[in-house]
């Protein structure tokens, strides 16, 4: 795995796991950040063909287009 992709994996488990904690500290439903759906998203676009996603981008792509995303994050 380029190293590059490697990072932004980790920056994506990261953001996703925090994104989580948060909303499970309120009481809420889980709300992605914009950077959480950005690193998912370009992360899909140079994931190789055939090969599963990761639980966290499956994740983060489920929530894709279910809610307005927060700009004041």
């Amino acid at each position: 795995m380029n190293e590059l992709i490697e990072a932004a994996l980790w920056a994506l488990q990261y953001h996703e796991a925090t994104d989580r904690a948060n909303a499970t500290v309120h009481c809420a439903p889980v709300r992605y950040s914009p950077i959480t759906f950005r690193l998912a998203r370009a992360l899909e676009a140079w994931w190789p063909a055939g090969e599963d996603i990761t639980e966290e981008m499956a994740r983060v792509r489920s929530h894709r287009g279910k809610y307005q995303e927060d700009s004041g994050r």
